[in-house]
């Protein structure tokens, strides 16, 4: 194995951790506002644009699963989305949704690595207006955004997937310190998961990550089908989300000549509702997406335990299409059958593991672009991968100043 890609993992996560430690620094103050929402039993909101969408929904999933708060998990939905983007103008399109019922919400959770995606803006004007409070999480040094009522919670990194790692860790430390402080108190929390995060065994995290980029660059260029599928549901579900939109939009970013992934996903909620309406079997969904795979299609199974029968039953049927298997897991045996490549993660609780989960899939992306750069004929002119991994770490890579940055 090329000590590339654990050197680049093990730096990475670092980086991932530093970030947390720097951002928690202010996570009393999040608790705060996290615990007086939950407590006045107002409507708690949120807003994120691309993988920050899927990082703001997992808060409010763990605001309605752990507490039973009156919030939906949905920040909107696709439909009602692209219905309104085509009618209105798509900057107008949060602070809309919000205007209905802003006066009975409580509190509005927005991301945005830049602190400058105009959608997000509105909505936080909207909030100022009507004394809101905002809890928004940025990029950088957040000075880039003032808030009339909240907490502008910086990340301290321009570096978009490790601020966004370091947003998704904040978030569900914060929640759960703010909605069960007798189980214990945010600082226990930060200690615990920034153990776990180190306990991560990089050698077997770069055996993994190896494989999975050599697998989804041969994708790419081969035009093969990749599976990112969570058919437990949950938080792992939204960090798959999150996986799926990186692979179709990050992997290939900037790399001149390669066409968009063939990225498949979790079923939509029409066919989610369907299967369980037709089939109560929980497995159907999954076998019923992998029985349309081909030899050498790639697949991320995420899971909880692998050794529920719904995973292994996903992982008969994607062993019987011949595809190339790659299974992220916390509970179960550490070689569960046919999963060619496996990552068996520390002991965190499912919240926790969606941000594990989160900072992988990630890594697998950049290297994956690293992969594709290195090409013959790619834009790395002459570039090892080596290379290419080195400098995408040091220095950060900065963002954007478009106002359309994610």
């Amino acid at each position: 194995m090329p000590p590339v890609y654990e050197d680049f993992a093990r730096a990475y996560m670092t980086e991932v951790g530093i970030t947390v430690r720097h951002i928690l620094t202010r996570g009393a103050e999040a608790v705060a506002l996290l615990r007086k929402a939950a407590d006045s039993g107002a409507q708690v909101r949120a807003f994120g644009n691309g993988g920050s969408s899927a990082i703001v929904r997992s808060t409010l999933l763990q605001l309605q699963a752990r507490a039973g708060l009156p919030v939906s998990d949905s920040m909107m939905s696709p439909a009602a989305m692209a219905y309104g983007a085509q009618r209105q103008d798509y900057r107008t399109l949060f602070a809309q949704s919000l205007a209905r019922d802003i006066d009975q919400v409580g509190l509005v959770v927005v991301a945005s690595v830049s602190g400058r995606s105009a959608n997000i803006c509105e909505a936080v004007r909207l909030c100022g207006q009507n004394r809101v409070p905002v809890l928004a999480l940025v990029g950088g040094d957040g000075t880039q955004m003032e808030l009339v009522n909240g907490l502008v919670w910086a990340t301290g990194t321009t570096d978009q997937q490790i601020s966004e790692d370091a947003m998704l860790t904040a978030l569900t430390l914060t929640a759960a310190a703010a909605l069960a402080p007798q189980d214990a108190p945010l600082p226990i929390r930060q200690e615990r998961h920034l153990h776990a995060l180190a306990a991560v065994d990089t050698v077997r995290l770069a055996d993994f990550l190896e494989g999975a980029t050599e697998a989804v660059a041969d994708a790419i260029r081969r035009r093969r089908r990749i599976y990112v599928l969570c058919p437990d549901g949950g938080p792992l579900a939204l960090a798959g989300e999150h996986f799926a939109h990186n692979l179709s939009w990050d992997a290939p970013l900037g790399v001149e000549g390669v066409q968009p992934p063939l990225v498949v996903s979790d079923p939509s909620l029409a066919d989610m509702s369907a299967i369980y309406n037709d089939h109560p079997d929980p497995a159907h969904g999954v076998r019923y997406q992998l029985s349309s795979a081909s030899p050498q299609d790639v697949v991320f199974l995420l899971t909880y335990d692998s050794a529920s029968r719904t995973t292994q039953e996903a992982i008969s049927a994607a062993a019987a299409a011949g595809t190339r298997l790659f299974l992220l897991h916390r509970d179960g045996p550490g070689r569960p059958g046919a999963a060619q490549h496996q990552l068996t993660l520390p002991q965190v609780d499912n919240f926790a593991q969606a941000a594990l989960v989160q900072s992988i899939a990630h890594l697998v992306c950049r290297t994956t672009r690293a992969t594709l750069a290195a090409d013959p004929g790619g834009p790395a002119n002459g570039l090892s991968l080596h290379d290419l991994m080195a400098q995408d770490l040091a220095p950060l890579r900065q963002l954007s100043n478009a106002p359309h940055s994610l």
